[in-house]
């Protein structure tokens, strides 16, 4: 099955893959952070996480290569009745998914909400699961903005925006990427600071990967939980100096996610090929050790 979403939004150039780290280590834990640091980059290389590009394969997460592309995926040009009014059929290479029906609107990086056409409703076996109306990506966006634009508070239009984030993520995308001047100072700095003091109180959703000093010996094993298998970009912290805001440890998740959200819009990478790592170690932070709510 075939669906045109946030996977095949942006371009799907073979980006260049890398580990960035972010964050010092503090110094009175150096020791412990740097083995499980050590452990858990070896399981990266030992797992083969991190995958070179094979386009021969196009199941779940792998890019249709051009030439096995139907024409009407390419050439076909922007329609102007219908429910394809304000859309364009020059599409990227689509995903070849594995799911179908409810599956396809609870995971965040196929829904488009009530953006899916008939067509689409139909392949994809959840006609009569979303309201009849189709309201397209561009209306969509319109009403996020709207919303966003309202709030005087920078760190509720965050909240509004990775709303967004966890539920339809072509949206999510497609705002950043039409709206990058705006948007970039919501989710990342100077926002994404107060947004990682809070991520314990905020945390609705699981993104990314988590690995503490108890996962030592099984790292290797550990990644391919990690759903997606095609990982060209990994963005690392150990939370110990986050925005000089001090040891926030666990809760420094917010900086890979707002990076990798940057590196999408910004940097043409598809989404389904990051991914966000915090190596938790414990944290000195004793407002945070007292913290009930704190992961």
């Amino acid at each position: 099955m075939m669906i045109n979403s946030a996977a095949s939004l942006l371009r799907r150039g073979a980006a260049r893959r890398a580990v960035q780290s972010t964050g010092a280590v503090s110094a009175t834990s150096t020791t412990k952070k740097a083995s499980v640091q050590h452990s858990f980059f070896r399981s990266m290389n030992s797992a083969s996480t991190i995958v070179e590009d094979d386009d021969s394969d196009y199941g779940f997460g792998k890019s249709v290569p051009d030439n096995k592309i139907p024409e009407e995926f390419i050439e076909e040009g922007e329609e102007t009745i219908g429910e394809w009014t304000g859309c364009t059929r020059k599409f990227l290479a689509p995903l070849s998914v594995s799911q179908s029906g409810s599956e396809i609107l609870n995971n965040p990086l196929f829904n488009k909400f009530t953006a899916f056409k008939s067509g689409e409703r139909d392949r994809l076996h959840f006609r009569g699961l979303l309201p009849p109306r189709r309201v397209n990506m561009k209306i969509q966006k319109e009403r996020v903005l709207q919303e966003i634009r309202a709030e005087p508070s920078m760190i509720r239009k965050h909240i509004i925006l990775e709303d967004v984030h966890d539920r339809n993520e072509t949206l999510y995308h497609r705002i950043l990427v039409d709206h990058m001047v705006e948007m970039a100072p919501i989710i990342y700095t100077p926002t994404v600071g107060q947004a990682c003091k809070e991520f314990a109180m905020r945390y609705r959703r699981p993104r990314g990967m988590y690995f503490c000093e108890e996962d030592r010996g099984h790292m290797a094993a550990m990644v391919y939980n990690w759903p997606e298998k095609d990982v060209h970009v990994i963005v690392v912290t150990d939370g110990s100096r986050i925005l000089g805001l001090g040891d926030l440890g666990c809760n420094g998740m917010g900086i890979p996610i707002g990076k990798l959200s940057l590196y999408c819009a910004a940097g043409g990478i598809a989404p389904h090929r990051v991914l966000p790592v915090v190596i938790d170690v414990g944290t000195d932070n004793e407002e945070l050790l007292n913290d009930k709510f704190y992961l």
